[in-house]
């Protein structure tokens, strides 16, 4: 397995993934129709547009980009293109963080690495019908890399409470406003990741579990934040997908800059059961919730505007030419999240479809 250390490469180029389901378009029922459907792609947009474990269920994919801006252009491109695969099909192309109706077990996808998924995971993976945002940030080497991926522990609820969008799940209200984030934990290498000395030590984790059979490659390690040694780049993989780009390009940039202002920054280790309880008090109360490092107390929606108004001072957003997004950033601390939205419209209207069209692409 190939786990290999690098240096010298370009850094702070952006990538991201954004996960969606297929619906019908009048019931916005699930529809097992992704291998069917990519019969029809172009080879430009196969390459783009990926399958997930689930046949109701795809993946945009964007090419390295210099900027957000350009990130967001190219999923809004893969979108539009799929959108006119199917526009005759009656079906949709939708996304939050989880699906609000009752749903019965889904089909999964008949590839060898899906059929050992489905066999190994069973019934948790039956409902998996969560999608989530990725964001990938181009480090020039490993050493950085690492420096980033332990900086960024202390921070993971931020992003989480900020993308918050899946308080139903299976026809239920969850009681969370991400309740995505407790389904993705279940697997046994998903959810909050620890801290490492070094990039060496972290790659021999990823070979003593390839040695066992646990993971096959990088891929198989599905933690919060995740370094990713093929591209290069620090991956977080903590949010909830929405529809509401200019949410998502806000948070390719704050990524991108907590990843830079990472490398000048002393760590200081927080303990694994306060990240795990910092985590649950973003899923559960999203910006609202407690934030504790070591015995200072204080609220996400205050320990976020620290980090902004600390990396603004560092000149961070100058260095990556994305001072003009500043108070955009600022701005989502009194925005509201788009899990207490949907709870409002459901509030309102007691109708689960009225859900599921906010997510529409």
């Amino acid at each position: 397995m190939k786990f290999n250390a690098w240096q010298n490469h370009k850094g702070y180029t952006l990538g991201a993934e954004l996960e969606a389901r297929i619906q019908d378009k009048n019931s916005f029922e699930l529809q097992n129709k992704s291998s069917s459907i990519r019969k029809s792609f172009s080879d430009e947009f196969k390459k783009s547009i990926h399958q997930e474990f689930l046949e109701c269920m795809v993946e945009f994919v964007s090419p390295v980009c210099q900027t957000s801006y350009k990130v967001i252009e190219e999923l809004k491109k893969q979108i539009a293109y799929l959108n006119s695969v199917i526009k005759d099909d009656d079906l949709i192309i939708a996304t939050s963080g989880s699906h609000s109706y009752a749903v019965e077990p889904l089909l999964h996808v008949n590839e060898k690495r899906y059929d050992d998924f489905a066999d190994e995971y069973g019934i948790l993976l039956s409902r998996f019908h969560i999608c989530g945002f990725h964001i990938h940030v181009a480090l020039p080497s490993s050493v950085e890399a690492m420096r980033a991926y332990n900086y960024s522990l202390e921070f993971l609820p931020i992003f989480l409470a900020l993308s918050a969008n899946s308080p139903y799940f299976n026809g239920e209200d969850a009681r969370l406003l991400s309740y995505r984030a407790k389904i993705f934990e279940q697997l046994p290498r998903a959810g909050q990741s620890s801290y490492f000395d070094n990039f060496t030590q972290m790659k021999e984790l990823y070979e003593d579990m390839n040695k066992a059979g646990s993971v096959q490659s990088a891929k198989d390690i599905w933690w919060d934040v995740r370094i990713s040694p093929g591209f290069g780049t620090l991956e977080i993989r903590i949010c909830d997908a929405s529809h509401d780009f200019e949410r998502l390009r806000l948070l390719i940039v704050l990524f991108q800059a907590l990843c830079l202002f990472a490398q000048n920054q002393e760590l200081i280790r927080i303990s694994h059961q306060i990240l795990l309880q910092n985590r649950w008090n973003a899923l559960r109360h999203g910006l609202d919730g407690v934030f504790q490092n070591h015995s200072v107390v204080t609220t996400m929606r205050e320990h976020f505007l620290d980090l902004v108004e600390r990396m603004e001072e560092n000149g961070i957003f100058s260095k990556l030419k994305t001072k003009d997004d500043i108070q955009n950033i600022k701005n989502l601390a009194n925005k509201e999240e788009l899990a207490k939205k949907q709870l409002r419209v459901y509030k309102k209207t007691k109708d689960f479809k009225e859900v599921e069209k906010l997510g529409i692409l």
